[in-house]
């Protein structure tokens, strides 16, 4: 197997604050141009940031009413 065929992946949990500065980043290297090998994955990082940051800012309300106990 070649190097290349392996996958690397990285969860990384941090406060909200810092997620909107790491997708600030993010999007300032996308735009940039500078790393195109990168864009897929830059790409894939601002849906995950944007996401995440949503679901904090706007948790879905979907099981609310449902019983935590059974």
């Amino acid at each position: 197997m070649a190097l290349d065929d392996y996958t690397v992946y990285c969860d990384v949990q941090m406060p909200v604050a810092q997620g909107r500065e790491l997708l600030h980043v993010v999007n300032a290297l996308r735009d940039s141009g500078a790393h195109p090998n990168l864009d897929t994955v830059f790409a894939h990082m601002q849906f995950e940031l944007k996401m995440s940051i949503d679901i904090v800012e706007n948790p879905p309300d979907w099981g609310a009413a449902e019983p935590t106990e059974h």
